[in-house]
C-alpha cells in the first residue's frame, strides 16, 4: 500500500505558514480591540500581556478578547510544531540519523 505523503519539509513549512497566519489574525483580532476600546494606534508589548487577563479590555469585549487569545495560542503552537520539525530535519541531516518518512518512499 503506497502512501503519498508530502515530505517532511513541506508538512514543516505548512506548519510554519499556518502559525504565521493565526498569528496575523491576532494580530489584526488585538488591533480591532484596541480601536474600539479607544486606545491609542500602534502596538504595544503590554498589550500582549492584556489580552491573557479576563475583562482586561472591558466586560462587553470580552468574547473579542478570547477570540484574540485562541488565536494566538493556536498560532503558537502551529509555529512550535513547524520550527520543530525544521529541528528535527536539521538534527537528521546534521547528525545522520534516519528520517521515518525518508523510509517510506
Amino acid at each position: 500500500m503506497p502512501l503519498d505523503l508530502p515530505p517532511l519539509s513541506d508538512i514543516a513549512t505548512a506548519f510554519v505558514f499556518v502559525g504565521a497566519l493565526f498569528v496575523l489574525r491576532f494580530l489584526l483580532a488585538l488591533r480591532r480591540l484596541r480601536s474600539e476600546t479607544g486606545a491609542r494606534a500602534g502596538f504595544a508589548l503590554s498589550d500582549f500581556a492584556r489580552t491573557r487577563r479576563a475583562n482586561a479590555f472591558g466586560a462587553e469585549h470580552e468574547p473579542e478578547r478570547r477570540h484574540a487569545v485562541r488565536q494566538l495560542y493556536t498560532g503558537l503552537a502551529f509555529l512550535a510544531l513547524g520550527v520543530g520539525l525544521f529541528g528535527w530535519l536539521l538534527a537528521a541531516s546534521l547528525l545522520g540519523f534516519a528520517v521515518p518518512a525518508a523510509r517510506l518512499a
